[in-house]
């Protein structure tokens, strides 16, 4: 079958990453970490496994950041190689093995990539996986299959970016007749908005700050328009596109990340700014919570300054090395930095059985209209084209970037 793959050798990793400082071409090839080619089909790993044909695969940012070699080495022990790329998905199964219960073939579903302890088949699951907190399993490296978070980073699975790959029947999420293939490729990126407003779901009336207008930034805005209708939210992006799409979706207010912004965020949120001997000013007041979309120093230095004093500050995008950074208005403001990372139970003010799941009703009840978030597709022979508008926001207008698959 058709895939691209990445590997990362050591001679191959340091070919590719002065071959990208001459020109992105270079980041995919013969001799770079990212290839593009014909690849074996995955095998299931057990009888509780099935194959998923894929329809659409989503190109997320931290498939940019693997491609590009900006992802941090701290993550690559739960990877291994060489592994197919994508865990953005929406399939049809065509097979499945004898002991599946849950799916049969030809349903339409969506694969929840996380391989914890129920996939990885681990008897008993660790506390956190016990307590349904999946994206904190302590098994990711362990059991019968190769190391890994999710498919997508995993020998072996296969990825969205190849026509089939296989999940365990506890990944797999049907996707209703009324759900568009558009729809259902961004259950997976929505849930990871949804998991982080749940767990830090602000209160009635609270004022809220998003830093980014990228799809997570995006998706994170719908996450609070639905699961918290009374807070006010104001955006923080870089491209009018994605201001305009803030407001179709209900933001109080946004601003432009170009120039001197700092004053207008001051204004949305009653934040007093003080000039010190030097640099950027310091704020008094401002947000009760910040949700950072985007990776980067200059986004966690703004949170600080415009989050007001025992504020919380919630970090989605893929942030690894901050250089620069005075942490100063974290201890001077007892501010709180929280991580979220993909998806998990919740058990607060929800039904569903986790954030993934509540992220599929969400978009199926139309209360997170995100369907035309996917901006272009692409087949799979054209990646390069594929990876450029992906990279290319403000030049082609894209929010997500999917790899189309003919059925």
């Amino acid at each position: 079958m058709k895939a691209i793959t990445f590997a990362a050798p050591i001679p191959r990793y340091l070919a590719t990453l002065a071959g990208g400082r001459i020109s992105d071409r270079l980041y995919f090839g013969a001799l770079a970490c990212t290839r593009y080619g014909d690849v074996d089909e995955p095998v299931l790993p057990s009888e509780r496994w099935v194959r998923i044909r894929t329809r659409l695969g989503g190109i997320c940012g931290s498939d940019l950041n693997v491609i590009t070699l900006k992802a941090s080495p701290s993550t690559s022990p739960f990877s291994s190689f060489p592994f197919v790329i994508g865990h953005e998905n929406v399939g049809d199964v065509v097979e499945v093995g004898r002991a599946v219960r849950r799916v049969s073939v030809g349903a339409r579903v969506t694969a929840n990539p996380l391989l914890c302890c129920e996939p990885r088949e681990l008897v008993p699951p660790c506390e956190a996986c016990a307590a349904g907190d999946h994206s904190r399993c302590a098994h990711f490296t362990d059991g019968p299959i190769a190391p890994g978070m999710m498919l997508g980073t995993t020998r072996g699975l296969g990825g969205s970016w190849g026509e089939t790959f296989v999940a365990h029947e506890s990944q797999v999420v049907p996707v209703p007749d009324a759900m568009s293939d558009a729809e259902a490729v961004l259950v997976e990126p929505f849930a990871c908005s949804v998991h982080a407003v749940r767990s830090h779901r602000p209160a009635a009336g609270a004022r809220v700050l998003v830093i980014g207008g990228g799809s997570i930034g995006l998706l994170t805005v719908a996450a609070l328009r639905a699961l918290a209708p009374e807070t006010p939210v104001t955006l923080l992006a870089r491209h009018e596109f994605q201001r305009a799409r803030a407001t179709l979706l209900g933001v109080e207010r946004s601003v432009d990340a170009r120039g001197d912004y700092l004053p207008a965020l001051a204004e949305a949120a009653g934040t007093r700014l003080l000039e010190p001997i030097i640099g950027k000013p310091v704020g008094i007041g401002g947000f009760d919570q910040t949700f950072v979309c985007v990776g980067g120093a200059a986004a966690m230095d703004d949170a600080m300054r415009v989050t007001r004093a025992g504020g919380t500050i919630v970090l989605l995008g893929n942030s690894s090395t901050m250089h620069g950074i005075d942490w100063t208005p974290l201890w001077l403001k007892e501010l709180t930095v929280c991580g979220s990372l993909c998806y998990g139970a919740h058990g607060h003010a929800s039904s569903s059985r986790s954030a993934f799941d509540e992220a599929a009703q969400l978009i199926a009840a139309k209360r997170a209209p995100i369907g035309d978030f996917v901006t272009h597709t692409f087949p799979l022979s054209q990646f390069r084209r594929a990876i450029d508008v992906a990279r290319s926001k403000r030049a082609e207008h894209s929010i997500t970037v999917a790899f189309r698959f003919s059925r």
